[in-house]
């Protein structure tokens, strides 16, 4: 889920803040900001496995994102390595080291 675009980092931290601090429930706390409960519920989650990196995170990027994205180019190096071993190469003709008087000009 994308976070809202007018939310920022330090109105996440308060959010945050008054469901760890003052006691409001996340219902309470995305009702009064206008954003969804599970929205709230992941940015908690997140803050109390990782604190404040928690909210270094750009909004959109979020732990699950960070791995979805590392299982992804791990998936697309994978397959290329697959792949290789299947192409055909063109074989290669080796050059000769040394000229020959056949090969020399004339």
């Amino acid at each position: 889920m994308r976070n809202p675009p007018s939310i920022s980092i330090a109105t996440r931290a308060q959010i945050i803040q008054r469901v760890l601090v003052d006691g409001w429930t996340t219902a309470q706390a995305a009702a009064a900001c206008g954003v969804p409960k599970r929205l709230v519920d992941s940015w908690v989650t997140d803050f109390r496995k990782n604190g404040m990196a928690s909210l270094r995170q750009g909004l959109d990027d979020t732990i699950a994102a960070g791995v979805a994205r590392s299982l992804r180019t791990a998936l697309r190096r994978i397959s290329v390595g697959l792949r290789r071993p299947f192409t055909a190469e063109p074989p290669v003709e080796p050059l000769p080291l040394r000229r020959t008087s056949e090969d020399r000009p004339r």
